[in-house]
């Protein structure tokens, strides 16, 4: 699926994407980003990104030159608006293990993803879920 996934790109796309990334020390970033589509759209989308991800338990991607294994695992989370998907994903680098969370909670026609070290992510979804309009 995510050979799939990256054969077809920009059929992902939603209708509006904004993004920006915050780093909280030299090891630690989280980056967040806003999308927006239909309600059905943005559910369909989301669960075709997701669920690639999450099928494939492992996969190697390349860095430059450098092959990594990244392991992926289905994660849990929070009860907020209308759906919710997440995952973790751990890359063995040459400077060691790094792990990445990646959740998206989607809120009528909007959705939010964060994307960083987990303990960023579990922390801040709630805020940034909060400041989705009330009626979207």
């Amino acid at each position: 699926m995510l050979e799939k996934l990256g054969q077809s790109a920009d059929e992902t796309m939603f209708a509006s994407k904004a993004e920006i990334s915050f780093t909280y020390d030299t090891d630690a970033t989280l980056g967040e980003e806003l999308h927006s589509d239909r309600p059905s759209v943005l559910s369909s989308k989301l669960r075709q990104l997701f669920g690639a991800y999450t099928s494939c338990p492992t996969y190697t991607m390349t860095a430059g030159t450098t092959p990594i294994e990244v392991k992926v695992a289905k994660s849990a989370t929070p009860e907020l608006g209308d759906e919710q998907f997440a995952y973790t994903s751990t890359m063995d680098m040459p400077s060691g293990a790094q792990v990445l969370k990646t959740m998206a909670v989607r809120k009528g026609n909007i959705a939010v993803m964060l994307v960083g070290a987990p303990a960023l992510v579990d922390r801040h979804i709630k805020t940034a879920v909060g400041k989705l309009p009330a009626s979207s």
